[in-house]
């Protein structure tokens, strides 16, 4: 038996390794979302709090890697319906959006969600936006990946589906903003 029909014959066991991996990736994104904004509005991170977004966040790295690698296991087991699929397309679009957003998030933010002051300090601003910014990118891809992932399928083009969650993105962001600003001006 060569390893494309072992994949095709046993499926359904990569389909709920895929799917575990999804619940605590999403899960621990979501967590890690919602601790940074309540955490933001108590404006100080003690050393426990600290711990617990970075503990988090690495829960979530390990999931993605878990997500890709089972992903691409089901993936193999019938390539060219999954190619032929606009849904498929997309949700490995977000995906996509999902790591990088993880990349630029531990690259720039978590390595300094620890520094003293960081959510009072004008100095800090700029580091505060972008972690806004990329945690409404977190919330949006996690939540519309998953809606794809239990939709049967979808009736409309690659490129209306992007555009879509592209649209979603952008209205996250600047509501992202308008949070942060409201943060700040609560401090003064």
């Amino acid at each position: 038996m060569d390893a494309i029909s072992f994949i095709s014959e046993n499926k359904h066991i990569f389909v709920i390794g895929h799917v575990l991996f999804v619940v605590l990736g999403m899960g621990s994104a979501l967590v890690t979302d919602i601790l940074c904004l309540r955490f933001g509005f108590n404006k100080k991170l003690s050393h426990s709090e600290v711990s617990t977004i970075r503990f988090l966040s690495q829960v979530v790295t390990i999931s993605l890697v878990g997500i890709v690698a089972s992903g691409a296991t089901v993936f193999l087991s019938d390539p060219e319906r999954y190619m032929d699929s606009v849904k498929f397309l997309t949700k490995m679009t977000i995906v996509f959006v999902l790591c990088i957003n993880g990349y630029l998030l531990h690259r720039f933010v978590f390595t300094h969600i620890g520094d003293k002051n960081i959510l009072t300090s004008p100095r800090t601003r700029t580091l505060r936006k972008v972690g806004f910014a990329l945690g409404a990118v977190s919330l949006v891809s996690w939540v519309s990946a998953l809606s794809l992932g239990v939709l049967l399928h979808i009736s409309v083009s690659y490129d209306t589906a992007i555009l879509f969650y592209l649209g979603i993105l952008l209205i996250a962001i600047l509501v992202s903003q308008v949070v942060e600003s409201s943060l700040l001006e609560q401090r003064k």
